[in-house]
């Protein structure tokens, strides 16, 4: 294989000699764009540059691995990664492989001639039959994953995912309730069969596989402990739908154990007890297979994470309630312990985030002093010694005044659960009212929140 400088037209061409795979003599003419005219030396810089291209390119095309359909190299990809994959993300990966292989057998495009305008243009592709940025994003990453096999593998000389504009989602803005939402939430609650679930959900900010995967075993009534341990999913797996159990957790982090709570409690009582009785009255009927999960119905069979989500949304649409996603109660609770003054470091441990930054990236924005705090740190370093008493006064006395009303409100909740005591049934315990009280305290949180916003805004 050899290269030389030819002149057409007064342009310079690169001709490369080489034989083909039948041992057929071949010329391949490659344009430089450059006159012949002073151009010379930079015309053989540039052939020199394009025969090593050729040459590796010629190399790869010689192992029959790299003469394939790229839509045949990413299925094979997916079932030689399965092995390493969770069956909830087999799941995912097996949908998305489908429709990337579908288009790409479609175009006949092979692994070595795949080009990043080949991708770039499945991405143009797939907004226009109306799929979001987000999950166009998941796609190249998988795509980016399966070709970059490919090179370590030295199938390919180089990624063309990586020379592609990655489609970036937006910032997601989580929607939640706030405290006043979420009593509303309750009180429309109570009565409706997954009442526990949502509530347990809510209190603890868990994940949608974490409440389903609750087993009675981990909650211990006596130590008033509940272990987060066990996990359960639902996907789909060659089309069908799948539940799949799994005693890994998403991250070390999440593997965690946290108090229980006295309204938790005694809700996961009178559940186990509404459990046994089941069990009595249905005899045979009942299964035993999923006993010692918290989350069955009525005959003792586990519930679906889907049917807890569909279920949750007809309930805030039967109740004319803002609609939020099953997995926003897990920001709800988030955002209630912020405005309450709970630190990043105490709310990361509670929702079970692998790291600090998880936690402050996604909830950064609601704390009601950040900004305050930000202020001040500034008025410290500029300001002069009036600027930075009169940035203390301000910011002191928007928080005394939050607290004087909280503490007003509070007593005043508490005067009147004392006035009204005899309304509640004589089995109501002491938490109940804690809860009521707490209840306000969220009230309270994000009126504090809503006048450091407006302190803040008029101070500018």
């Amino acid at each position: 294989m050899n290269a030389t400088l030819a002149e057409k037209k007064g342009k310079y061409y690169i001709i490369i000699d080489y034989k083909d795979s039948s041992n057929k003599r071949v010329l391949k003419w490659i344009s430089t764009g450059l006159d012949v005219k002073g151009n010379k030396r930079k015309a053989e810089e540039i052939m020199r540059e394009k025969l090593e291209e050729f040459q590796n390119d010629y190399s790869y095309r010689q192992n029959p691995e790299s003469d394939v359909l790229f839509a045949d190299f990413i299925e094979d990809w997916l079932e030689r990664s399965k092995a390493n994959l969770q069956a909830s993300s087999y799941g995912s990966y097996q949908l998305q492989v489908k429709a990337i292989s579908k288009y790409f057998r479609e175009k006949g495009i092979k692994l070595l001639d795949l080009k990043p305008i080949d991708i770039s243009n499945y991405y143009k592709w797939m907004e226009k039959q109306g799929k979001s940025v987000q999950v166009r994003e998941h796609f190249h990453v998988n795509i980016r994953k399966c070709l970059q096999t490919a090179v370590k593998a030295d199938l390919i000389p180089s990624n063309p995912a990586d020379k592609v504009e990655r489609p970036r989602s937006p910032k997601h803005i989580a929607k939640f309730y706030d405290g006043k939402m979420l009593k509303e939430l309750f009180d429309k609650l109570k009565g409706d069969r997954f009442e526990y679930i949502y509530k347990i959900t809510a209190m603890y900010g868990f994940r949608r596989s974490e409440i389903m995967g609750l087993k009675w075993k981990n909650i211990d009534f006596d130590k008033n402990m509940i272990l987060v341990s066990h996990a359960m999913v639902q996907t789909r797996i060659n089309g069908k739908s799948v539940i799949i159990e799994k005693d890994r957790m998403k991250n070390q982090s999440s593997l965690r154990s946290l108090p229980l709570l006295p309204v938790v409690k005694d809700m996961l009582l009178q559940e186990k007890a509404k459990q046994e009785e089941n069990k009595k009255n249905f005899g045979k009927l009942y299964s035993t297979k999923y006993e010692d999960l918290v989350c069955v119905d009525e005959l003792g069979v586990r519930l679906k994470p889907d049917t807890i989500s569909g279920h949750f949304k007809r309930v805030l649409t039967n109740n004319n309630l803002p609609i939020i996603n099953f997995h926003e109660l897990r920001h709800s609770c988030a955002s209630l312990l912020l405005s309450m003054g709970v630190s990043m470091k105490e709310i990361q441990a509670w929702l079970g985030h692998s790291t600090y930054e998880t936690t402050a990236n996604i909830y950064s924005h609601l704390d009601p002093t950040a900004k305050f705090n930000t202020a001040s740190a500034i008025v410290g370093m500029f300001g002069t010694k009036e600027n930075i008493e009169e940035q203390e006064r301000i910011r002191q006395n928007a928080i005394n005044k939050i607290d004087e009303e909280r503490n007003l409100e509070k007593a005043s909740l508490t005067t009147n659960i004392e006035k009204g005591i005899n309304e509640y049934q004589k089995e109501e315990s002491i938490e109940e009212i804690d809860e009521e009280i707490a209840m306000l305290e969220l009230k309270l949180a994000e009126k504090r929140k809503a006048r450091l916003l407006k302190n803040e805004q008029d101070e500018m």
